[in-house]
Formats: structure tokens, sequence, C-alpha cells
């Protein structure tokens, strides 16, 4: 999974690899990723409960569970009103909107008032840490990097992208005097790198506190500022003699700091711009632990049930239609094992063709006051363009005699949207894949009696398998391709 955290060089004789890439063997750093999630999470349900009366959060948890089954509690309780008699915060619930099914193996994702969701996240690194002799001789399965660590980097990614929107304008203003003034050249992209563990190698708590504090972001824009204008003028006057007086090693050396520094801005200006393209992220909740009354977030040794919080794409729907399409030629990771590629090639051998697999929809059903649900086994069964295209006739309507059919403009919406993330893809990303990643269509069921208009919502979601990948991700393009030019002949087939 590809961070802005960690950088290391390999030096060559023919160019500078930089590589910017999660590294799953530093525990302070995964500890501190996840520490400072679990911190965005409490603050972010700290302020959603700010306007609850002291007697009702008085001891009240979020979310209940036995400690044997793990079953939770879905009961609501109805004292639980603020002064408008809104819901705040109702314990997670399952959610009825969850589309593919949920495997037996799996645990559903939640609902939580009154417009979040919450993924189960499958911290599996943790878990082997605290039991290291039950997996001793363990199966195949949790010798595979890219499952045991799918649920960090999942987390990883999201914070990446929180990272980079609140930095990304300080950033460009750094990289503005290498590209004005080459008389600026060290000050602002050499010391800024050679500066760089001092930004985000902090230790787990303060990068914690820094990275989500009211303050925290613009106590890293100030640092990086100070270190683009303070630096050591001793160390720099060394560094401008070496420099121009030729020295092969600090040429070399300082090559490396403005590859680098570019790499980093770039990958930062692409993340901030995809961020436009993914729900809302809130943090990680613990929600065993989490109890209304607590002062501070649970820790990575603490915690034993995880959840992303993020924001509810339907929420704003009455009767949300939602289609989970997965996007790309592959839905693994190269570094995947053998064996797992055979299994998911397996599922779906049309995947490399099409790029792209239909997990699930469900449809509302007006005359029945019910949703029509199709699940894994209807997108895998679908072998042909022709079959596809009328899967996504019925998820839009068009095909039945039906008055809840989803309005042209509605689909020209849509077809913005992706084009957006198309170019996305063409003309900003050049290093990032996403495997495994799925598009989310959603758009309102009962287009007749609901009381606005909501636009429809088109997000990418799933970012547990994000790899470094020189050139960007064509098998994810290639997908997201066929599905605007599928959704273009249906749109060609309706009213102006």
């Amino acid at each position: 999974m590809l961070m802005s955290y960690e950088l290391s060089f390999h030096p060559s004789h023919q160019r500078k690899i930089i590589n910017i890439q999660l590294n799953c063997n530093d525990k302070e750093l995964l500890e501190g990723i996840i520490q400072a999630a679990l911190r965005r999470g409490h603050i972010t349900l700290q302020k959603a409960t700010s306007n609850v009366k002291p007697e009702m959060s008085t001891g009240t948890s979020f979310y209940h569970a036995n400690s044997s089954s793990g079953d939770s509690s879905e009961s609501i309780d109805n004292s639980l009103l603020n002064e408008q008699d809104e819901p705040v915060l109702w314990k997670p619930q399952q959610m009825i909107q969850q589309v593919g099914g949920v495997a037996s193996h799996k645990q559903p994702v939640l609902t939580l008032e009154p417009r979040y969701i919450l993924k189960p996240l499958r911290l599996t690194h943790l878990r082997m840490e605290r039991h290291q002799h039950d997996y001793n001789g363990a199966k195949d399965g949790l010798k595979d990097k890219t499952k045991v660590y799918r649920g960090v980097r999942e987390i990883a990614f999201y914070e990446a992208l929180a990272f980079a929107s609140r930095l990304s304008h300080v950033i460009v203003s750094c990289m503005e005097p290498y590209y004005n003034s080459s008389s600026m050249k060290e000050k602002s992209i050499g010391h800024l790198l050679s500066c760089h563990y001092n930004i985000f190698r902090s230790s787990s708590l303060s990068f914690a506190n820094e990275f989500t504090s009211s303050d925290g972001a613009l106590s890293i824009v100030s640092r990086v500022k100070d270190m683009c204008t303070s630096a050591d003028s001793w160390d720099r006057i060394a560094f401008l003699l070496a420099h121009f007086a030729g020295d092969e090693a600090v040429m070399s050396a300082f090559k490396s700091y403005i590859d680098t520094c570019t790499t980093l801005a770039t990958t930062i200006e692409t993340l901030n711009k995809m961020s436009d393209f993914t729900p809302t992220y809130y943090g990680v909740v613990d929600l065993r632990r989490f109890d209304m009354n607590e002062d501070s977030p649970p820790t990575t040794t603490t915690m034993s049930h995880p959840h992303l919080l993020l924001g509810n794409i339907t929420s704003n729907f009455r009767h949300p239609n939602i289609i989970d399409i997965k996007m790309g030629t592959q839905a693994y990771e190269p570094s995947a094992p053998e064996s797992k590629q055979r299994r998911e090639i397996k599922k779906y051998p049309k995947q490399a063709e099409f790029g792209l697999r239909i997990v699930g929809l469900r449809v509302y059903d007006k005359a029945a006051n019910d949703y029509i649900c199709e699940g894994k086994s209807f997108g895998t069964g679908l072998m042909t363009k022709a079959q596809i295209i009328g899967a996504f006739r019925m998820f839009f309507c068009v095909d039945r005699d039906c008055s809840n059919a989803i309005r042209p403009s509605g689909v020209d919406d849509i077809l913005r949207q992706l084009n957006r993330i198309i170019d996305w893809f063409e003309n900003v990303n050049s290093d990032i894949a996403i495997y495994a990643g799925s598009i989310l269509i959603v758009y309102e069921g009962d287009t007749i009696n609901s009381a606005f208009s909501e636009p429809p919502a088109v997000k990418m979601i799933d970012f547990a398998h994000v790899c470094r990948k020189q050139g960007g991700d064509d098998g994810y393009l290639k997908g997201i391709k066929t599905l605007f030019a599928m959704l273009h002949e249906i749109r060609n087939t309706m009213p102006s």
C-alpha cells in the first residue's frame, strides 16, 4: 500500500528509483498509523455527540457484544433523542443496504446514525503478534502478506488521503521556489527532504496527536515551512560549497532529494484529487470498547473490534438503488501467492476481458415496497457483454414498465462522474494501482414520491490492496472505460 511516510532510496548509475511504500516490517510506523486513525475516530464521535445532553451520554456504549459469540446488540434506545427529537448516534445496526451479501466467515458492514457506516477491519498482523504461538505453522493463507496486512494498509491509505488533503497546498508552495528560482533549490527541496524524519517519524503518541488534533495539520505545515526557511546556516554553506565544487556524492544526493521531493509532491497531489471520488473518512473506532464517556481513544494493544468509520453514501437517499462493481482486470495483487491468484481468476474468468465484475445490486420495487437483490453468483454468471448490459438495464429499471426508472439526466450525471474518474486515471495518476477495488453507484429508487431530488453518487471504495505501479493502473482504467461505454450505450436508448 502506498504511503507518504516511508521513503527509501535505491541509487543506480542510470537513474534514481524512488519508492514511497508502506513498510509493513516497521511495527512502530504501523502502530502510529493505527493510533492516529483511532484518535481521529474518537474525535469525530466526540464532536458528533457534543449536542447530546449529559444525562443521555453517561455510560452509554455505541456497541455491545457478547465476549464469547461476538454477536452485537442491535436494539435502539429510543430515549436517546436530542432536543429536536432526532437520532444521535444510535448503537450500530447491520447495514440492510449492503449489496453482494455477507459471507459466513465475515462480519457485516454496520450503519451508525445519522450518516456513518462502520466497515469491519481485519488487523491480522496484530492478532499474530499477540498470539504468536497460535500461528506457528499456520495455514498458507496467513503467510500471504497481502492478506495479513490488508487491514492496516486500508487504514494507511485513508490516512494518506486525509494527510494529502491537508498538506497538498504546502507541498506546492514548497515546490514553487524550485520551479521559479534556481537560487532557492537547496532551501526548498534539499532541506525539506533531509529533514524528512523530523516531519513524519516522531513517536507513536506525538504522531497520532499531531496528525489528528485540531491544530495538527497546522503544526505539520508550520514545521515544514520552518524547515524550508531556517536551515542551519553552516550546514547549508557546506552543502552549497560541495555542490558547486562538483562533488559527485553531493550532486548525486542532491539529485535524489529533488527527485524524491517531486515524487512526494506528485503523490500528495494525486491523492488529494482522488479524495473527491472516495467516501468521507472519519478514522477508526473500536466498537467493543468505545464508550461515550471515555476521555481517550483505545490503543492498538487494547482494541478488539476495530471498524473504519466512513461517510454513508446512501444516507441522503430514501430508497437507494445500489450496485457494487469490482474494477480491474485482476482482483489480486501481483505479489499474491499463486494459489490466491488462481482462486480469484476461477471466480470470474471474464474479469480480464471486461475489467469489471458486478458484485451485487439492489433495486427498489415500488409495487411490492421491497427490494430486488442480486448477489455475487448473479455477477459471476454474466459471461457476455450483452448479459452485463442487461444487468445494468435491470439496475436502472429501463426495461420494465416502471415509473421508477432512472431519469435520463440521472444517467448523464453518473456518466459525468465516471468521466472525472477516467480523467484522474489518464491524466493525474501515474504510479498507483488499486487491486480488488470497487465502484459504488447509488441513485434514488423512488423518483415519484421523493420530496427531493438527490443526484446519483459514484464513489471508489475498498482500498486494502493499493500498490505502487509505474504507469498507473491500466486494469482499473480498462474496467471503468468498459463501464462508461456500457452505460453510454444504455443512455442512447433512452429519451433525450
